[in-house]
C-alpha cells in the first residue's frame, strides 16, 4: 500500500475531511488530494505531523509492515537454523546472505550470518575473516540490544582465534564479563516456582558440560616449553574422573548431549593405551567409547532425562558434524586410521564395527 493511500485510509478511519488535513498541515486541500491520488507524496518534513494526527509510527504511515518482515526474518533464521542441525553450515550461509541482502539493517541476521561463516571458514581452515570482522564491528558499533552484542563479541573472539590473531583475541577476552557477572548468577537464589525449576536444570546442565570438557582440556594443558602439565598415568586419571562424573550425574545411564564428552575421553583414553601397547585396557575404552557415540546418536532428543537431578529436563538436539555423526567418526577412525591398525586383527574388531555400522550416517 502507497503512503498516499495509507492517509487516506487513516483520514477516513479518523474522520477527518481533506479541508480538515490541509488545515491542520497549513497547506491545500488540492495538496492533500495530489497525494491521496499517488500523484505526488508529502515531504518528510510533513512525516511527524501526520503520525501525530492519525495517532500512529512512522513504519505504519509508510506502509512497513513491522509484524510481516519479523515472521520473514524468522522464517530465514528457522530455515538456517534447521540446516546448521544437519551440519549444512555453506548452506546455511547463502540463506543467511539472502536474508541480509533484504534486511540489511537487522543484527540479529548478521550476527547469525557472521556465525555461520566462522562455522565455514574454520572447516576449510580458511585464515580470511574479513566478512566475519565487518559483520562484527558493525554490530558492535551500532546495536544496543545486549544479547545480540555478546553473540557478536563471542563469534569475532572465535574469529579472531582461527585467523590467527590471537592478541586480538586476548584484548577483546578482557572486555567480556567475568561467569559472577552473568544472569545465572544473578539468579542463584532468586529463581522460584515451576518455570524456574527449569532454568535451574538448564544452568546445572551447562555447569556439568562445561566441568567434564575443562577437566578434558586441562588434562592435555602444556607448560610454555610444550612440555605436558600431567603425567600420563595422571592424564589417565584425570580422563577416567571424566568418565565417573557423567555416571555419577546420570545414573540412569541417559547422558542425551553430554554423551559426547565421554567419548572423546574414551577415545584419548585409547589413544593412549594403544602407544603403551596396552591393548586390553584400549578395548576396554574403545567400548565404552562406543557405547556414547551410539547413545549420542540415538537418543531421543524429545524425550526428558530420567536421572534424577535432570529429571523431566532435555537437552534437545545437537548440530551434526558435515551431515554425519559421532558412530561415523568413530568408524572411519578405527578402519582408516594407522594408530587403530593394530586393533584390527582382533576378533573384537568386526563386531564393534558391525555395530557403529547400525546408526553411522555417512557424510
Amino acid at each position: 500500500m502507497s503512503i498516499g493511500s495509507t492517509i487516506k485510509r487513516l483520514r477516513h478511519e479518523n474522520d477527518i475531511t481533506q479541508e480538515q488535513l490541509a488545515e491542520y498541515l497549513g497547506i491545500t486541500s488540492r495538496a492533500i488530494s495530489q497525494w491521496e491520488c499517488d500523484r505526488t507524496a508529502p515531504d518528510i518534513s510533513y512525516i511527524p505531523a501526520l503520525c501525530h494526527i492519525f495517532d500512529v509510527s512512522s513504519d505504519v504511515l509508510l506502509g512497513i509492515d513491522i509484524a510481516r518482515n519479523n515472521e520473514i526474518m524468522q522464517n530465514y533464521l528457522d530455515k538456517a537454523l534447521d540446516e546448521e542441525y544437519q551440519g549444512n553450515f555453506t548452506t546455511s550461509v547463502d540463506i543467511l546472505r539472502e536474508a541480509n541482502r533484504k534486511f540489511p539493517k537487522s543484527y540479529k541476521i548478521m550476527q547469525r550470518l557472521a556465525s555461520a561463516l566462522v562455522c565455514v571458514y574454520c572447516r576449510k581452515g580458511s585464515k580470511e575473516y574479513d566478512e566475519v570482522f565487518g559483520l562484527c564491528n558493525r554490530i558492535l558499533a551500532e546495536c544496543t540490544e545486549s544479547n545480540i552484542r555478546y553473540d557478536a563479541l563471542e563469534t569475532l573472539g572465535l574469529a579472531y582465534w582461527y585467523a590467527g590473531k590471537h592478541n586480538e583475541m586476548l584484548k577483546l577476552a578482557e572486555d567480556m564479563p567475568r561467569s559472577h557477572y552473568s544472569y545465572e548468577h544473578f539468579m542463584l537464589y532468586r529463581w522460584k516456582g515451576d518455570a524456574d525449576f527449569v532454568k535451574c536444570q538448564e544452568y546445572i546442565s551447562y555447569l556439568i558440560n562445561q566441568l567434564v570438557e575443562m577437566i578434558g582440556c586441562i588434562s592435555r594443558h602444556r607448560h610454555d616449553n610444550d612440555e605436558m602439565f600431567y603425567s600420563t598415568v595422571e592424564q589417565i586419571e584425570l580422563k577416567n574422573l571424566q568418565v565417573k562424573l557423567l555416571a555419577l550425574v546420570f545414573p540412569d545411564g541417559d547422558y542425551q548431549y553430554a554423551a559426547q564428552y565421554g567419548e572423546v575421553a574414551c577415545e584419548q583414553l585409547v589413544r593412549i593405551f594403544l602407544q603403551n601397547n596396552d591393548f586390553e585396557n584400549a578395548w576396554m575404552w574403545l567400548e565404552k567409547g562406543a557405547d556414547f557415540a551410539i547413545h549420542m546418536d540415538t537418543y531421543d532428543i524429545h524425550a526428558p532425562h530420567s536421572s534424577l537431578l535432570f529429571r523431566g529436563y532435555s537437552d534437545g538436539d545437537w548440530i551434526m558434524e558435515d551431515e554425519g555423526n559421532r558412530s561415523q567418526g568413530m568408524l572411519d577412525w578405527l578402519i582408516t586410521d594407522k594408530e587403530t591398525e593394530v586393533l584390527r586383527s582382533d576378533s573384537r574388531f568386526e563386531l564393534l564395527v558391525n555395530r557403529l555400522k547400525k546408526v553411522a550416517k555417512k557424510p
